[in-house]
């Protein structure tokens, strides 16, 4: 009696365990497990040994991590030490560009006028005096350069020599209140002095007669009247006119060509070609 139901409790476990095993493999075939669990089934060796290599891969990359990330960040650090230099080249060939434009200018203006006599220098400063309004250049006595002559840049007349060692000088310019220059104006051919307001303001041109029209935009250069510049140097243009009828001169105000903050390289004219008369100074 034992035994019969012994062998119905196999038989039920039996059926129970077949059960249960096709509806585990149905859930690893649909899930995609189930070639794992053969692969096992067949060799459980290497089913074993590449569980265990991937695990060692994990924990390599773990242990690698933070060294990659040393070198990525040895690596940025490269890289802007590049972009830097990189920088620094381009800012030194913009100047380098800026200075060749500038001399590019000046020489363009020397080759209209192969008449005068330059010496190109450099300004080395600013004078700081506020009764003076001048620059430093370092050009001097040993390169020709004397009390009195013309200096330019690119773009027009800056002043002239006010005085100078061996190897440097001072240039007033031309919105120094002691400047005076004979000036011309280029349409109306009116002609004037024009004299330096002071530091801040603007020059003005005095003296032009009231039948010329001066109109704003006007170009005004130099007259060379009195020899002590040569004629055709630009000043710079009208920007404003004050005339009144009741008076027996008009007078203009002239905005300078050259940005007297921003001079690099001038010219300083050493030598020109001017009217003599002297003789019109001798008595009969």
């Amino acid at each position: 009696m034992n035994l019969g139901r012994t062998q119905q409790r196999i038989r039920w476990l039996t059926l129970a365990l077949l059960v249960g095993s096709g509806l585990l493999l149905t859930i690893l075939d649909s899930t995609g497990a189930l070639v794992g669990v053969l692969g096992f089934v067949r060799d459980p060796l290497s089913a074993i040994t590449a569980w265990t290599a991937e695990s060692a891969d994990t924990a390599g990359d773990i242990i690698a991590g933070p060294r990659n990330l040393a070198a990525a960040r040895e690596e940025i650090a490269a890289l802007r030490a590049t972009v830097d230099e990189q920088a620094r080249t381009i800012e030194e060939l913009s100047e380098a560009q800026g200075e060749a434009q500038v001399l590019r200018e000046l020489f363009n203006q020397a080759a209209e006028t192969p008449e005068y006599r330059r010496v190109i220098a450099d300004v080395i400063g600013q004078d700081t005096n506020p009764a003076l309004e001048s620059i430093l250049i370092d050009k001097g006595i040993e390169d020709g350069v004397r009390t009195g002559m013309p200096v330019e840049a690119a773009r027009g007349l800056i002043g002239q020599v006010y005085r100078a060692t061996n190897n440097a000088a001072q240039v007033a310019l031309l919105t120094e209140t002691a400047s005076a220059i004979p000036v011309r104006l280029g349409t109306t051919r009116a002609t004037g002095m024009l004299r330096g307001a002071g530091r801040g303001a603007l020059p003005t041109i005095d003296w032009i007669d009231l039948q010329h029209v001066v109109e704003v935009g006007e170009l005004v250069m130099t007259s060379g009247l009195g020899g002590k510049f040569p004629e055709d140097l630009i000043i710079g243009r009208v920007v404003a006119v004050e005339r009144n009828e009741a008076e027996l001169f008009q007078r203009a105000v002239v905005q300078p060509a050259v940005d007297f903050r921003t001079l690099e390289t001038v010219f300083v004219v050493t030598d020109f070609e001017t009217v003599n008369t002297e003789i019109f100074s001798e008595e009969p």
